[in-house]
């Protein structure tokens, strides 16, 4: 090979090589540097120990892609994995821009995802739990597990990852052998981990809470659930590292893309206190306190007082039908994060429109019809702003039909106050 011939290639070599190292990131390290960064930017260390990162693809179309994101622990006592839902889209020059759950970013690009990616449903819980996430409200929270039923605190306040703040989780085990985890608060609930284990439920009211060492889990997508639906069953499983002595369930609380302190929370009727240290602490329902190593009975939602109509009400075709609910003993006007849970059955549920109508006259629209939606049942929960009217008086879920050939009925739906 002549001289020339060796300078050319070897230019070739070198300009491949600085293209190389030029490229943008793939969609694999753009998320894995957005989660590391977030990381080290809320003070952990976790992605310094070496165990890795998982990025779970879960839906990608048209230059926009959807999944779950976790930095593993090692597996060692009071280490805990660190995941987030993150939202991607490819820019100019082959670049991804990429937001995790809780930011306001993440919002923002939800809203402009095409609805393969990100559903619509998916949309109004991301921009409401962003927008209520400023505001701090009452969590609304049960406890994980059923109500009514007792379960014995193993773990009094500490942090998602043991001793460091903020204290935002709590252990606890039903000792027994219904060990059924349940949702505390109806959300979209999302799958973690590539192995799982790890549960992830995004409420409306700017509250996110997370269930660590599932077995028998469900596997979500995005899924709506309800207060009080299966999520999986106590176990020790660490499927994304981390240690667990017992079985248990390790529940957290976040608001936004930071985890918060459980101190004076109530959540399941209890207001919960640390301890001098973490795992201490207990929780207190008027003057009865209790402590680690003492039984909660799950009181459902703090100022969660709900009230129901089971009865059908039918809806003609081209028609509507109101179901009552009688609410009382509440003082004041209703919440700012009014919840309302709607149960209705219809032949092409998309002509439908849902309104809510308080005591007052105000009309709150739920559900816009769809032309193009042809399932045939709607079990959604919804969250209004509806402190201008007064808590107390008959209440109205008005279903109305605006197109024909199809008939169905309110089978139920209850309000949360």
């Amino acid at each position: 090979m002549n001289r020339f011939l060796r300078a050319t290639v070897a230019a070739l070599l070198l300009a491949a090589s600085l293209a190389a190292t030029t490229a943008a990131p793939t969609l694999h390290e753009a998320v894995a540097a957005a989660m590391t960064g977030q990381s080290r930017a809320l003070g952990s260390s976790l992605a310094d120990a070496g165990a890795g990162v998982e990025v779970n693809v879960q839906r990608q179309a048209g230059g926009w892609a959807f999944g779950s994101t976790v930095i593993k622990a090692p597996r060692r006592e009071g280490a805990y994995p660190e995941g987030a839902l993150f939202l991607a889209r490819l820019g100019g020059g082959g670049a991804w821009q990429v937001a995790l759950d809780g930011s306001t970013l993440f919002a923002e690009l939800a809203a402009a995802a095409p609805e393969q990616v990100v559903s619509k449903g998916e949309k109004e819980t991301f921009g409401s739990n962003a927008r209520h996430a400023v505001q701090q409200v009452d969590t609304g929270l049960a406890l994980p597990y059923a109500a009514g039923a007792s379960w014995r605190l193993i773990g009094g306040p500490h942090g998602w990852s043991g001793q460091p703040r903020p204290w935002s989780s709590l252990d606890l085990d039903s000792r027994a052998a219904n060990r059924d985890v349940l949702a505390a608060q109806s959300g979209r609930a999302y799958w973690m981990c590539s192995n799982g284990g790890h549960i992830r439920v995004i409420h409306d009211n700017g509250w996110t809470t997370e269930y660590y060492h599932l077995l028998d889990e469900i596997r979500p997508d995005g899924e709506r659930v309800a207060m009080g639906a299966y999520l999986g069953r106590t176990s020790t499983r660490i499927p994304c590292g981390g240690s667990a002595g017992s079985n248990h369930v390790h529940f957290a609380l976040k608001s936004g893309s930071s985890w918060t302190p459980v101190q004076d929370k109530v959540i399941g009727g209890w207001r919960w206190f640390e301890g001098s240290q973490a795992y201490d602490g207990g929780g207190c329902r008027g003057t009865d306190c209790r402590y680690v190593g003492g039984w909660f009975p799950n009181h459902g939602p703090e100022n969660g007082r709900q009230f129901a109509n089971d009865a059908d009400h039918t809806i003609a075709d081209l028609g509507s039908a109101e179901s009552p609910i009688t609410v009382s003993g509440v003082s004041g006007n209703a919440p700012a994060t009014l919840e309302i849970y709607a149960d209705v059955h219809h032949g092409w549920r998309g002509d439908l429109r849902l309104d809510l109508i308080a005591p007052d006259g105000r009309v709150h629209l739920l559900r816009s019809p769809a032309p193009s939606d042809d399932g045939t049942i709607i079990h959604e929960t919804y969250v209004r702003d509806a402190s201008a009217s007064p808590a107390n008086g008959v209440w109205k879920l008005r279903a109305t039909d605006v197109d024909g050939n199809h008939s169905g009925y309110i089978d139920a739906w209850r309000m949360t106050f």
